[in-house]
């Protein structure tokens, strides 16, 4: 019962110490359990979804509609959904995608409302609802005809609605997809058709075969190049992989300040355990009731976190479920993840908290009873310094750093943390600017993409011409899918680049960064690819690597990639331009507006701005706490000079630049380590999350963004001081009086 009391009333004379501990461990749990959590039930209700809804291995368009499609499924062991889609201009400015309600793959799922009952009915996905203002019972009007909505819905294939299957931006405000019964677009002049299909087996090849002999595949995309299904693996193993790795790393912070709290409380109670000693205490006790310190933290911590988790976790879902269009099946509290939480903190702190306890309980009861021995020794660093010669001040300081080299260590350690998780928002802001804003746009020099039906001789109205399909690549780490292009050596509507800057004719075979990146090849290597289409292998050597991240692709001169893949001489099947063309809607396949990108990803940095500010919020925090903390205690340890010093007649300003003012170069000195870790930490974290998708992100870092995170953790520093003040200004002179009177 004694030491209960002790133990809440020291907690209470050291709160400020002890409960910003605590703080960072309902952090890092909080973080723990709802980003884990929330990634494996994305997981879950993502398979679930596919599974159920039947998502698609692959789609295609043929140059002519197939007449048998029963017949083919049953000849190659697939299943087949022959889909109608018509794209219809809904306000000023945006497109709405209507598909037919599928019998056998792609089905849709009720977000929220009620299925199609009639012709009249309609459903839209949420996010193009909520962009444009569309409730459920409201009426819409497309191509003249009257529609009521009769709720929101998602559909496996269009988790991500993207307008291109090879897009990587979103925009609702732009585009949207809905759902009408099949009956309704069979009528629709504008609609066009293509095919979903599920394998089973060796059934991919046999399709394909069976199509060749029939007619001719002009566009194959199997579902992992489809952006629209792959794009949320990717985002969700990145919540996954921050939830894991950011809340260890907290944790480990934490742990060393309690560690470090414990220490300083031990050697401030050498007398009081000595004399517990000697009261009968058994030195279990004493070790329990020292444990009890980081047992009480670990345990209150990771609970109220675990519970703020928790109660994080269901928004977290629904945001990420809304962003997706994806539908919320059911909610799993995970309990490998729950545990988890709950008892990490605890199996971390426990083990270390004890070792350091039985170091000093090795002290003998006497010496403890004595106040310990306090001997101060010169160190082999401390004698590299010559400080004979230099003033006072300056002697104080460096004896003051090399006498506490671990403290020195750990706020650097944890300025560096703080400064990774701070740079860690804006470094994925500026990456995506980047992308889009600078590289995007430099190297796609057009506003409008045609893909045609069938490969065209005659020159079009305008524009610049090329050939495009998807390839399999095989390389040093496997097969890769990609999408050659095959154009004139005067195009200039893409524009690439070497690392050096120089600029790259399409007169060789040219491989971007990204598929570079991802397959180990360099300049020079030759490799086999087989054409998706056709299923026509050949061998090309990579020229060139150009300096483009968007997408698996290979560009090579039009004339040798008809000849290749035994297209006819002088052939065509895209046109790139800058103005809309006028042509037959049958003869074309699919249209891409650039500008629509753009505007996307100016839609899509919104919510990306208030990311950034919330990280950088949290990181603030976490800096104010640590630098806090050790700033508290290197007062406390060293309150017997401070008081001498006052006692001498040193200004307290004087004083604090002697005691705590050195620090501050240790927090620039931290922050600018942090800097290129930051970048390496980033860029292992985007090629992992990326690894699925066929786009890689390049980290980039701006200066202002550099600037902003430097004057957020010096602020940090200057406001842990302020918090620090008082304490400073406590230490009466009386203190080194009394002392030196003992």
């Amino acid at each position: 019962m004694p030491l209960r009391k002790k133990l809440l009333r020291t907690i209470m004379e050291k709160k400020a110490q002890f409960f910003s501990a605590w703080l960072l461990i309902v952090i890092s749990s909080t973080v723990f359990y709802s980003f884990t959590a929330a990634g494996a039930n994305l997981i879950d209700n993502l398979n679930i979804f596919y599974s159920e809804n039947k998502v698609e291995d692959a789609q295609f368009v043929t140059q002519e509609p197939l007449k048998d499609v029963e017949g083919i499924e049953s000849a190659t062991g697939t299943e087949l959904e022959e889909r109608y889609l018509s794209d219809v201009p809904y306000g000023s400015d945006a497109t709405l995608r209507v598909l037919d309600a599928t019998q056998d793959v792609n089905l849709y799922s009720i977000v929220e409302g009620e299925r199609l009952s009639s012709d009249q009915d309609i459903m839209v996905d949420k996010g193009f609802a909520g962009a444009h203002d569309i409730s459920i019972g409201e009426d819409v009007q497309l191509y003249g005809r009257t529609f009521l909505v009769s709720g929101f819905m998602a559909i496996p294939d269009y988790i991500y609605p993207l307008k291109d299957e090879s897009g990587f931006l979103k925009n609702p405000d732009a585009f949207g997809v809905a759902v009408v019964n099949q009956d309704v677009l069979e009528k629709w002049d504008t609609q066009q058709v293509y095919y979903s299909v599920r394998f089973s087996g060796e059934s991919r090849d046999e399709l394909k075969k069976q199509l060749n002999q029939i007619t001719q595949i002009i566009k194959w995309t199997d579902k992992k190049e489809n952006n629209r299904i792959s794009f949320i693996k990717g985002d969700i193993a990145g919540v996954k992989k921050m939830g894991e790795f950011l809340p260890i790393g907290i944790l480990l912070i934490s742990m060393v300040i309690i560690l470090i709290l414990l220490w300083r409380l031990m050697k401030k109670e050498y007398v009081q355990i000595g004399t517990l000693y000697a009261l009968g205490f058994r030195k279990g006790e004493i070790i329990r009731h020292y444990l009890s310190y980081a047992g009480l933290l670990a345990v209150s911590g990771s609970f109220a976190g675990t519970v703020l988790g928790w109660a994080l976790l269901h928004p977290l879902l629904s945001t990420f479920a809304a962003y997706y269009n994806l539908p919320v099946l059911e909610v799993d509290p995970h309990g490998a993840y729950l545990l988890t939480s709950l008892l990490l903190p605890l199996v971390l702190f426990i083990p270390f908290t004890y070792y350091l306890v039985q170091r000093v309980l090795k002290t003998p009861p006497v010496s403890l009873i004595k106040g310990g021995e306090l001997k101060v020794k010169v160190s082999r660093l401390e004698r590299l310094f010559k400080l004979k010669k230099i003033t006072f001040k300056r002697k104080f300081v460096i004896r003051e750093i090399v006498r506490n080299v671990p403290r020195v260590l750990f706020l650097l350690t944890g300025v560096v943390f703080a400064t990774v998780l701070l740079l860690f928002g804006f470094v994925t802001k500026n990456s995506m600017e980047y992308l889009v804003s600078d590289h995007f746009q430099q190297v796609y020099n057009y506003e409008y993409s045609y893909l045609l039906k069938a490969p065209e001789t005659d020159p079009p109205e305008s524009g610049q011409v090329g050939s495009t399909a998807p390839f399999t690549i095989e390389g040093k780490t496997g097969e890769e899918m990609a999408t050659i292009t095959g154009l004139k050596a005067e195009n200039t509507a893409i524009q690439l680049k070497d690392s050096k800057g120089n600029k790259l004719t399409f007169t060789s075979v040219i491989m971007n960064q990204s598929l570079s990146d991802k397959m180990g090849i360099e300049e020079g290597d030759t490799i086999e690819v087989t054409n998706e289409l056709s299923g026509r292998s050949f061998e090309v050597t990579v020229d060139h690597i150009a300096v483009s991240y968007l997408g698996n692709m290979i560009y090579m001169p039009l004339k040798e990639y008809n000849q290749l893949n035994g297209y006819p001489a002088g052939s065509y099947t895209e046109i790139y331009s800058n103005k809309e063309l006028t042509m037959p809607e049958e003869n074309i396949v699919a249209t891409t507006k650039l500008s629509e990108t753009v505007s996307g990803f100016k839609e899509m940095i919104k919510p990306l701005n208030y990311g950034v500010a919330a990280i950088a919020f949290v990181a603030a925090i976490i800096a104010v706490i640590i630098i806090y903390i050790l700033i508290s205690l290197l007062i406390e340890e060293n309150s017997f000079k401070i008081s001498l010093m006052k006692v001498i007649g040193y200004p307290e300003k004087s004083i604090a630049g002697m005691m705590i003012g050195y620090n501050r170069w240790f927090i620039i000195l931290g922050f600018l380590i942090g800097i290129p870790v930051t970048l390496l930490s980033i860029s292992s974290f985007m090629n992992s999350i990326t690894a699925e998708m066929n786009v890689t992100i390049p980290v980039q870092l701006d200066w202002m963004s550099v600037l902003i995170c430097f004057v957020i953790i010096m602020a940090s520093y200057y406001v842990s001081l302020w918090l620090n003040r008082r304490k400073l200004n406590g230490i009466s002179m009386t203190e080194a009086i009394n002392r030196s009177t003992e």
